[in-house]
């Protein structure tokens, strides 16, 4: 079976930065969601960091931005 990745747009409004849609769409700007957001809009590099109002932009699969979280070790006590 194929496997289908869902991805949601979004149109930029006025003040709109990467890292704003970012955390309000994923909830955090960890895991290089950002990173992420540019890979799947190359056109976005481009652009100023306040977003012009109205870019049609993709988000990627909420999956492939899901924070990693791993036990922290102590060096001392």
């Amino acid at each position: 079976f194929p496997v289908t990745i869902w991805t949601a747009t979004y149109r930029t409004k006025k003040g709109n930065t990467i890292d704003y849609i970012a955390y309000q769409y994923y909830g955090h700007t960890g895991n290089l969601v950002v990173e992420k957001i540019l890979d799947a809009n190359y056109s976005l590099a481009e652009q100023p960091a306040v977003l012009p109002q109205g870019i049609m932009i993709t988000l990627p699969d909420e999956n492939s931005t899901s924070v990693v979280t791993t036990n922290k070790v102590k060096l001392w006590d």
